[in-house]
């Protein structure tokens, strides 16, 4: 039963993480939307998305999943610079991925 009740809390937490995260996108959608340059605002938003919305495993072997800027602050506190790059090796990969998104989204737009 305890394995149960601690797989459910797990789960209400990612629901409570996700829709919080979803309204803070949503403001940063809003505020961003006052800058005029296309290319800025598109970045912020996409380093918005990146921020909030990357995963990692919160310890080696481990199951359980956390933000990865969560996971980066801590083991960078706890752990020092060894121990955090784990987590701001993802979110760097993932900051990769999103900027190439953005730059094959422009050449595709230029080209209608």
């Amino acid at each position: 039963m305890t394995e149960l009740s601690g797989h459910s809390e797990y789960l209400v937490a990612w629901i409570v993480y996700g829709v919080s995260a979803g309204l803070c996108l949503l403001v940063w959608w809003k505020l961003t939307s006052h800058i005029d340059h296309r290319g800025w605002r598109e970045l912020l938003r996409g380093l918005a998305v990146v921020f909030l919305g990357t995963p990692w495993v919160t310890a080696p072997g481990s199951a359980h999943f956390a933000p990865a800027f969560l996971v980066l602050a801590l083991d960078l506190l706890l752990e020092g610079v060894e121990g955090g790059m784990k987590g701001g090796i993802v979110l760097l990969g993932t900051t990769f991925v999103m900027l190439c998104l953005l730059m094959v989204r422009l050449v595709w737009m230029r080209g209608r």
